[in-house]
């Protein structure tokens, strides 16, 4: 799918002339498989089970038609290996069914190289420096606006400013009036299309209006740009290289579902795994004014309790995988949060370490189709924490959840 015309199907498109319902996220944790994500403990205590059975076991599982790799080397061998476990099969459906084909969806190809160069051509002409100017003013006002009180680390703090740089970056959403319709948009999309493993027709119904409302602000946006400037944005830089309408659309779309709830779910998991333990907390704060070292503090506080405990793909053809017999047809999970609990590549894989190097990491993706937005991630996540940190925190509240993402976090400081 390419045209404008194909991205929801007539059907689908014929949902703008009725009233928009309410495309909020409801609050609650989900059921079935996403309920996983708002666990802490049983996911960690699994992981560490389960890449000490694949040790014993010298090898990939396989449990009727699905291969489960969890040493940190068998799932970089499958990631690596992107012709044969693909991921099409996997991400491109849900993305097709609301118009988004984007690269998360595509297998290597022609079509996959020559969008995914165009993203990190424009992507690379972003003013970073002015992006994280933009996001230290932005901490800083919603730390003052706060006072001595506590703070939602997520719906207060984290989420608004995620989506205020993901404007700066894509050029959508630029209105702050509009932007929590923005964030229920990108957070309703994002559930659908990597969450929905039960197929909820409700949490698609959403993603579907939320697709429509999406593309109807890009191309808004996109023709008073060819009218009025094209900017100096992502947006601006595709147009000017000559990327049509549609790609523009589609490859914007595509990271911005991404962008937002990635970044206040990854700094939620990271404040309680800190804050929860107060050597931790102790150990971290003296860090918080190196940027550097509060990534490393993230990284490892991501393993305890990642934001995606698990990649997907589908064997494409009968293979091996690190000595284990894979079916066509097969589905592959690389089991991320075991593997990063592998000694082989962490060593002492128990004990939290902000001095590792970044390669073995596979929070954001690995092999072919790593997130687009590592780079940003590496600035953005750690400066939220360090603020936080900075300002001496001493208790969370509880969680709350709008199904698997987090959407309240109480902080209080001391004092």
């Amino acid at each position: 799918m390419s045209s404008m015309g194909a991205r929801t199907g007539e059907a689908t498109r014929a949902q703008r002339v009725i009233p928009v319902p309410d495309i909020a996220t409801p609050p609650g944790k989900p059921p079935g498989f996403a309920r996983l994500l708002t666990l802490r403990r049983l996911p960690d205590w699994a992981a560490r089970i389960g890449i000490g059975l694949a040790q014993l076991w010298g090898r990939p599982f396989r449990i009727g038609n699905t291969v489960i790799a969890a040493r940190h080397g068998d799932v970089s061998e499958g990631l690596a290996r992107d012709l044969d476990f693909r991921i099409q099969p996997v991400n491109a459906p849900k993305f097709d069914q609301i118009g988004y084909h984007f690269i998360l969806g595509m297998d290597r190809s022609a079509e996959l190289i020559g969008e995914r160069r165009a993203l990190y051509t424009a992507l690379a002409k972003v003013d970073s420096p002015s992006l994280r100017k933009a996001a230290a003013e932005d901490i800083a006002d919603h730390l003052a606006a706060t006072g001595s009180g506590p703070i939602d680390v997520v719906e207060g703090y984290a989420r608004p400013i995620a989506a205020a740089t993901a404007s700066r970056i894509f050029g959508i959403g630029t209105n702050p009036d509009a932007r929590a319709a923005l964030m229920d948009a990108t957070r309703a999309i994002f559930g659908n299309s990597f969450l929905n493993v039960a197929g909820d027709s409700a949490m698609t119904e959403r993603a579907l209006v939320a697709a429509n409302l999406l593309s109807d602000w890009f191309e808004a946006e996109i023709a008073h740009r060819r009218a009025a400037g094209l900017g100096a944005d992502m947006m601006g830089a595709l147009l000017a290289a000559g990327a049509s309408d549609d790609l523009t659309r589609r490859t914007l779309g595509g990271m911005l579902v991404g962008a937002i709830d990635t970044t206040a779910s990854a700094v939620a998991k990271v404040i309680t795994v800190l804050v929860q333990d107060r050597k931790l907390l102790t150990r971290a704060r003296r860090d918080s004014g190196d940027i550097v070292r509060m990534w490393g503090w993230c990284n490892e506080a991501l393993r305890q309790w990642p934001h995606g405990p698990v990649l997907a793909r589908q064997a494409l053809a009968d293979t091996t995988l690190c000595g284990t017999t894979v079916k066509a047809g097969d589905s592959m999970i690389f089991w991320t949060q075991a593997a990063m609990l592998d000694a082989t590549a962490f060593p002492e894989p128990l004990a939290m370490r902000p001095d590792r190097t970044d390669a073995p990491y596979l929070h954001f993706g690995g092999g072919l189709h790593p997130c687009a937005g590592r780079g940003v991630n590496a600035w953005q996540i750690p400066m939220l924490v360090a603020a936080l940190l900075a300002r001496d925190p001493v208790r969370l509240g509880a969680m709350r959840w709008a199904g698997p993402f987090p959407a309240h976090l109480p902080l209080h400081f001391k004092g």
